[in-house]
């Protein structure tokens, strides 16, 4: 509860957004997870923030409501990226949204059950990493399919990571080389 929100606020720095951003990531699970209320975040942080924390809260409730089973279809997922993408008044709503979706996957091997572990990478592999791709995000892209694909197939990430070691450890000497030349 405490940790994870200053994470997603640390992940935004890096965009250099303005102080209601860094607020809205601070605060982008108190409406669902705690008893505050919309009305008690405008009061105390203002109306800007109240809305952007508002439009992250319904992105998570439509995640949670129509992903569900449907997200194994590639149809579905467009559907939701154009959804996610319409209701994004604000782009900082989408940037906070998919820092959160970042920190979730960096720390998803603490989650014990491997079947939400695996819904959470389908989704983030079948939505989240091409809305990231469509906004020009391409470092966040990369991110979260490598995050999403060591969840999904394990044996392939292992082999493909000992397969780059190897190949990185055989060129190393030879990029020192072209690089004196």
């Amino acid at each position: 509860y405490y940790v994870h929100p200053i994470w997603v606020a640390w992940l935004l720095t890096e965009l250099k957004l303005d102080a209601n951003s860094f607020i809205t990531a601070l605060l982008h699970d108190t409406v669902e997870d705690t008893l505050t209320t919309l009305e008690e975040i405008q009061r105390l942080f203002g109306p800007e923030v109240a809305r952007l924390v508002d439009g992250v809260t319904k992105l998570s409730r439509i995640e949670l409501q129509n992903i569900g089973e449907q997200s194994e279809s590639t149809k579905q997922a467009e559907n939701f990226r154009k959804l996610v993408l319409a209701m994004s008044e604000d782009i900082r709503v989408l940037l906070v949204k998919l820092a959160d979706r970042l920190h979730n996957m960096r720390t998803l091997h603490f989650v014990p059950q491997e079947a939400r572990r695996r819904k959470t990478a389908r989704e983030t592999m079948d939505i989240f990493a091409p809305l990231a791709e469509r906004i020009g995000m391409d470092a966040l892209k990369t991110e979260l399919e490598t995050l999403s694909f060591r969840e999904l197939d394990p044996d392939a990430f292992q082999t493909i990571a000992a397969r780059r070691a190897f190949l990185y450890g055989q060129g190393a000497d030879l990029i020192e080389e072209i690089r004196e030349d």
